[in-house]
């Protein structure tokens, strides 16, 4: 069986994606299924907006060609619920369509997933889809129920994001829990605004002011038109490491490093990063929001905090700090949370039995 997938490029170096991670975490584990990897969607160091006219003409072209070459190939649509995804992707999840090719529309979160309010021009983009007879996957019960109440949409299977486990496996955290060691924290991912990162400086600020000792490392690629790695350094002097793009064994050593993920995010789908930190025993303190807490519980294997609130990421790592007995508990439970509920194997059955659905 052959599948085209589309998404992102998959080189960590070009572009920072859960979606891309997500992509090659199935095309390494699903050896029964031929997969040719389309890469569409925006490189970091390119350019946005009306300068994407033109690349986009030249991808709908490659695609046509593709699915031209391929007219027996089924189609992975990787969909993230994004202005510029909905606006550009139904023209290439049409033109598959229109072909006679047979589509799975993968939904990665994204703005206009969880948004209480939608603009009137992407709703009406959004209804068309999800009316159309083919199968969605989603990550997560709440998000099944979400686009079942708004869209009046019926195939909708449930496939949360998997992991390789095999380095995890290998690995015993020490656990910091001495009061004058610094704790360390990190984050993974795009250093953008939507990532919580001007609340997370301004907590980090208050941090060092009522002198918790910690560290903050970030690693990810930072937008263009933002300054954060700059003000982190100003702001926190030595106390701040920017481990710049990170993957493959740089990311294991970056994750194992840490005895706190943060992630202040405005919205997700369901983190690759989150994942793979709590799969090290890293205690993740993030807000609730999209998929998260099918996988942290509060107090039991994470920390939540609130959404763009300084105060409240200022209060629980200090919270964290004046009980630092906490931190192996959490440890171990979110450890065994990913174990548990995120088998490589599972995931790749589950995925392989929607497929049987398209035939």
């Amino acid at each position: 069986m052959k599948y085209i997938i589309v998404s992102p490029s998959l080189d960590p170096t070009q572009n920072v994606s859960g979606i891309s991670a997500v992509t090659q975490f199935i095309i390494e584990n699903n050896k029964s299924i031929k997969y040719i990897h389309f890469e569409l969607g925006k490189k970091d160091n390119e350019k946005g907006g009306i300068n994407r006219i033109y690349t986009i003409l030249k991808n709908i072209i490659s695609w046509n060609k593709l699915l031209n070459n391929n007219p027996d190939a089924y189609i992975h649509y990787n969909f993230p619920l994004s202005k510029s995804s909905i606006l550009r992707d139904p023209i290439f999840m049409w033109i598959a369509r229109k072909k006679g090719h047979k589509i799975v529309i993968h939904l990665h979160g994204g703005l206009f997933l969880t948004a209480p309010k939608i603009p009137f021009y992407l709703n009406i983009i959004l209804k068309r889809i999800f009316q159309w007879n083919v199968t969605f996957i989603v990550l997560s019960k709440i998000e099944q129920q979400l686009i079942k109440n708004r869209y009046d949409c019926k195939n909708i299977e449930i496939l949360p994001n998997c992991i390789n486990l095999n380095e995890a496996k290998k690995y015993n955290k020490t656990i910091n829990n001495k009061t004058n060691n610094p704790l360390i924290i990190g984050y993974l991912g795009r250093i953008v605004n939507t990532k919580g990162m001007d609340y997370l400086l301004k907590a980090c600020e208050k941090l060092k002011k009522s002198n918790i000792p910690f560290i903050l490392k970030l690693a990810g690629k930072e937008d263009s038109n933002t300054n954060y790695i700059e003000s982190f350094k100003k702001v926190l002097g030595n106390q701040f490491i920017y481990a710049g793009v990170v993957s493959g064994y740089q990311k294991d050593i970056f994750l194992k490093s840490l005895d706190l993920f943060i992630l202040p995010t405005f919205f997700e789908g369901l983190p690759m990063s989150l994942l793979e930190c709590m799969s090290y025993g890293v205690v993740p303190i993030t807000t609730n929001v999209g998929s998260i807490n099918e996988v942290v519980e509060d107090k039991v294997n994470g920390i939540f905090i609130k959404v763009k609130d300084s105060d409240s990421i200022y209060e629980k790592i200090t919270y964290i700090q004046n009980n630092r007995n906490l931190i192996e508990n959490l440890s171990i439970k979110a450890k065994e949370t990913i174990f548990q509920k995120f088998s490589p194997i599972k995931y790749i059955e589950n995925l392989n039995s929607i497929y049987k659905q398209l035939k």
